[in-house]
């Protein structure tokens, strides 16, 4: 019975080391494509430039990735379930509600600042809407089982960021410090807010004062959401 066991137990040791290796190998992708876009644009990159900077064998590459449309619907996954983690973190901290705040404010928009040149690259680059067309079809459904998966995804990591939101504010109402609000409305002006100062980058003139921002937009949406 003893072999058996330890036999069991080196399947499963394999097993651990075997998703541990995959995870860390796609997290290598990601962030060579980050740089490659971030590079050379979202249209002049490649995947053979993205194996290259990830040190893997184009085979390897494709393992993971079937083709480049794929591999930037990853990389937008990737962001935001990267930002739910940062953001899950500040929410079950010790912070009060009104620190609290600030502290996702200023985490969401230092990720922006540091995901601004791959942002720029999804947003200027016409070919990630090229790459939008090969997933959905004439009425903006996606178009094939794969394209139906990478949109749930893309949604369930989404309602995430949203659901820390919507807990964030359901515990500042019930600690008495916010006042009654809808939750699904103050969570779509928050995301508003956020967005727009996104947005709002590329019409300056001079880099932003992010700390300033931070606590203006802070100060005004306290404004609204005390409850005093």
């Amino acid at each position: 019975m003893t072999p058996k066991k330890d036999e069991g137990s080196l399947s499963e040791k394999r097993s651990i080391r075997e998703i541990e290796r995959r995870r860390s190998n796609r997290e290598a992708i990601l962030h060579a494509a980050e740089a490659v876009i971030c590079r050379k644009g979202m249209n002049a990159a490649s995947m053979d430039d993205v194996a290259a900077e990830a040190g893997f064998s184009k085979a390897t590459l494709y393992k993971y990735v079937r083709s480049k449309s794929e591999l930037v619907f990853e990389l937008m996954i990737h962001f935001l379930e990267d930002l739910d983690v940062r953001l899950k973190e500040i929410v079950g901290g010790p912070l009060k509600p009104e620190a609290k705040l600030l502290a996702l404010l200023r985490e969401v928009f230092r990720y922006q600042a540091e995901k601004d040149n791959l942002y720029r690259a999804f947003i200027v680059d016409r070919s990630l809407f090229r790459m939008v067309h090969v997933f959905v079809d004439d009425k903006g459904n996606p178009g094939t089982e794969a394209a139906r998966v990478f949109f749930r995804r893309m949604l369930a990591a989404r309602r995430a960021i949203t659901g820390q939101v919507e807990t964030f504010l359901r515990k500042g109402v019930a600690a008495g410090v916010f006042r009654p609000m809808s939750l699904a409305s103050a969570t779509f002006f928050l995301r508003a807010v956020i967005q727009g100062y996104q947005h709002d980058q590329f019409f300056r003139e001079s880099k932003p004062d992010l700390e300033k921002d931070v606590l203006d937009i802070h100060g005004y949406i306290l404004r609204g959401i005390k409850a005093e």
